[in-house]
């Protein structure tokens, strides 16, 4: 599998994520990305198909703004719902709200979408997850929460064999 992972703070938002990908117990890859970015709109896809929830991610937000404009947090967490349960995809986003203000969302893969300041999906989840409890800061700056991110996938990937060492992040600025 994989492990990704979501902080918000007042400065913004990070996404971090791992490369590997696993199934039937073996490391197929170590280097597929799982942190997507689509200008203002940030997402860390956990699925066994990453470059096809990429496709049709990309695909989704073009014709959302093409038709209607820019893009929030809402509508994104909704496009991406519907997404994740057609890939059966677990899935942190992040995106403006109407006020500008970066927003993360984790979405599951039957659609259900949570509001989150702090969050982690995958196999090393767990690990990850008290990682960010335990370091948690509301007043953190951006890179405060890029670090614990970081440290959060690091701590998963000492303890879970899904879960690799080298990571991605996407920062969405407030």
């Amino acid at each position: 599998m994989s492990t990704v992972a979501g902080v918000a703070c007042p400065a913004g938002v990070v996404l971090a994520g791992d490369r590997v990908v696993a199934s039937g117990g073996r490391i197929r890859s170590r280097s597929r990305r799982h942190v997507l970015e689509f200008d203002r709109v940030g997402a860390a896809v956990v699925c066994g198909d990453v470059p096809a929830v990429a496709d049709r991610l990309d695909a989704e937000i073009r014709s959302y703004r093409t038709e209607r404009g820019r893009l929030r947090i809402d509508a994104v967490a909704r496009l991406v719902a519907d997404v994740a349960t057609e890939f059966d995809a677990s899935v942190l986003v992040t995106a403006p709200d109407d006020a500008g203000v970066p927003r993360l969302r984790s979405i599951d893969p039957d659609g259900g979408v949570t509001e989150e300041s702090l969050a982690a999906l995958g196999s090393g989840a767990a690990l990850a997850l008290g990682v960010l409890e335990a370091g948690h800061d509301p007043e953190a700056s951006l890179d405060d929460a890029a670090a614990l991110a970081r440290d959060a996938l690091a701590a998963a990937a000492e303890r879970d064999p899904g879960t690799g060492t080298d990571v991605d992040t996407y920062r969405l600025p407030a």
